[in-house]
């Protein structure tokens, strides 16, 4: 600290400290840090993109909003920097403008899987189901064994009344993980959209066996069993 204050000049000085404070998690005193390096370098975009991290770590969202913005605009934008204000946006419940950052960040990186696969939970978010399900599509067909983007794709499926695809990405889901009351929950509910109401009540009994107290799962069993009488 004492050097900083008496070589106050000295950039690389501080700099150094504000990456020891960053590392040792000392998040308050990295961003005066950096701030101070802002001072002689204020077009310094990695020291920018670091504060907006940092902004984010202490669930300052606006001010991470704020110099991601400041980073993008005084330099040419960085793929990183766009997902960066996109999950800044995402964890402030701002979901369009997370879509709108996003897709800037997928026109710098076009094959980026993880772009697409955050395009698909902010599309869920804002309820358009179909190009959700488009994003985790070509997730899944690079990472064929990840339960839970089956899962958010046949949900996605079962959203847009989609049922028979709905069926194939939950029971890929189910393969990959078959104690899930989720993944157990919409199947039956893709069963019961299709009219296979034995097929929903088994699934439904599966889900109970996992989650015994859930009302969401014991009322569509209900229904199910209304629909077979």
């Amino acid at each position: 600290q004492r050097i900083r204050e008496s070589n106050p000049e000295k950039l690389e000085i501080n700099l150094a400290l504000a990456k020891s404070y960053y590392q040792l998690k000392e998040f308050e005193n990295a961003i005066d840090a950096y701030a101070d390096v802002l001072l002689f370098d204020d077009e310094n975009v990695d020291v920018m993109v670091t504060m907006g991290n940092i902004y984010n770590n202490m669930g300052l969202y606006e001010d991470a909003e704020n110099i991601f913005i400041n980073a993008i605009n005084c330099t040419y934008p960085t793929m990183q920097m766009y997902y960066q204000l996109a999950m800044t946006y995402g964890n402030q419940g701002e979901f369009m403008s997370a879509i709108l950052a996003l897709q800037e960040a997928l026109a710098l990186s076009p094959e980026d899987i993880e772009i697409k696969y955050q395009l698909a939970v902010a599309y869920m978010e804002v309820y358009n189901f179909t190009i959700a399900a488009k994003y985790f599509e070509e997730y899944v067909a690079i990472y064929p064994q990840d339960e839970i983007a089956f899962f958010l794709l046949g949900k996605c499926y079962y959203m847009a009344d989609d049922y028979p695809a709905a069926l194939l990405a939950l029971l890929q889901a189910n393969n990959l993980l078959s104690n899930d009351s989720r993944i157990l929950y919409y199947l039956g509910k893709s069963y019961a959209g299709l009219g296979e109401f034995s097929d929903a009540a088994l699934a439904f009994r599966k889900a109970l066996k996992i989650e015994p107290e859930d009302p969401d799962i014991y009322f569509a069993l209900g229904k199910s069993y209304y629909h077979l009488n």
